[in-house]
């Protein structure tokens, strides 16, 4: 007579325990939805960089600067007067 309620209370902790909602796997979800979390902080940072480029390289408006200092960079021209500085 007390072996059902007995036996459902085992497989209730055993669940509880070792089971998708169980506490070890919600901590386990946690840590991963923060460091998710912390990697789409960056992804947005890396984003917002690139789109302020893009902007300054947009059709309508090319900022002269940052072409040239693009030019510069990619092509390795520079005037024989100029001193450079590399920043690594």
């Amino acid at each position: 007579m007390m072996t059902v309620p007995l036996c459902a209370l085992l497989i209730s902790v055993y669940f509880a325990a070792h089971g998708f909602k169980s506490i070890t796997s919600q901590n386990k979800l946690h840590e991963e939805i923060t460091a998710l979390e912390e990697r789409q902080k960056e992804i947005r940072s890396m984003r917002d960089n690139l789109d302020l480029h893009v902007g300054l390289l947009s059709s309508n408006h090319v900022d002269p600067d940052y072409l040239d200092e693009l030019a510069r960079k990619d092509l390795g021209f520079s005037h024989p007067d100029e001193i450079i500085f590399q920043n690594k």
